[in-house]
């Protein structure tokens, strides 16, 4: 895999600290949009101290064969990030599978851009890491997220009772599921 890609919109590239900056620029511009379906992130997580030591994880993450999270920023807007999609492989190796996600700013949603990065790079990453399985983890509510998982073609497997903690409450996911 490389760490820079080209679609017909998006420049999709793995994090570096070169422009942790414009990261953390994007999650303080979406911090409470994305509060609704994140974990609780405290203020340090919105420091450039944090998203520097974020994209060097992320960094060695990718090097180890472990994951990829890649930023979107629009090539008509070079300086500024829109989204990401990251991978990461589950923890039981022999089912060879990731699970996705995903998050775009909140003033460029409904443009398809998610979904052109997500179908961009999931044959790659399926290649790279010789994966039979994508899995999505979306909250119940997260109805934008239903419906471009489904138009990756998942398709839904079940729920998973208490998997998150949300708001100081266990809360349920739905599993999505993609076979390659």
């Amino acid at each position: 895999m490389f760490l820079r890609y080209e679609t017909e919109h998006l420049i999709l590239t793995i994090g570096n600290e070169s422009f942790a900056d414009k990261i953390n620029e994007y999650l303080i511009r979406n911090r409470e949009d994305f509060s609704r379906w994140d974990l609780k992130l405290n203020d340090s997580y919105f420091t450039m101290e944090y998203q520097v030591r974020a994209v060097q994880a992320e960094q060695r993450i990718f090097m180890q064969g472990e994951g990829a999270r890649y930023y979107l920023f629009l090539k008509s807007d070079p300086d500024r990030v829109i989204g990401n999609v990251s991978f990461a492989l589950t923890d039981r190796k022999e089912e060879h599978a990731c699970i996705i996600g995903y998050k775009t700013d909140r003033e460029e949603r409904g443009k398809g851009y998610a979904y052109e990065a997500a179908s961009f790079l999931m044959p790659i990453v399926a290649k790279e890491y010789g994966l039979s399985r994508f899995q999505a983890e979306i909250l119940p509510e997260n109805l934008p997220s239903k419906a471009l998982i489904e138009k990756l073609g998942f398709h839904f497997d079940k729920v998973i009772r208490n998997a998150h903690e949300f708001d100081g409450m266990d809360r349920d996911i739905l599993l999505y599921v993609l076979d390659v």
